[in-house]
């Protein structure tokens, strides 16, 4: 079953994210991608709706840890321009 599964971060996990990647969506406001690998991040900034097949949409904002497993494909509906730092896993 490929999920999106959001909770809120971990003191340990947000300190631990600033050696991560850093991803910013820019001036997009919607974007659709499929997931080729699993994938996990901590939202820095900004906020948005994840919506996927076989998935209750899920709301991203700061503070909050996300992972998408591989098969995922996503449309973002981006309502503040999101930061956040991500790793594959």
């Amino acid at each position: 079953m490929t999920t999106i599964t959001v909770r809120q971060a971990t003191p340990e996990e947000l300190a631990h994210c600033q050696t991560w990647s850093l991803w910013e969506s820019g001036d997009t406001d919607r974007f659709a991608y499929q997931y080729d690998q699993d994938v996990q991040f901590v939202v820095q900034r900004g906020e948005a709706a994840i919506h996927s097949q076989g998935n209750a949409p899920v709301t991203i904002a700061p503070g909050r840890h996300v992972t998408i497993r591989k098969g995922v494909d996503a449309i973002w509906a981006i309502r503040a321009a999101v930061v956040n730092r991500y790793q594959y896993l």
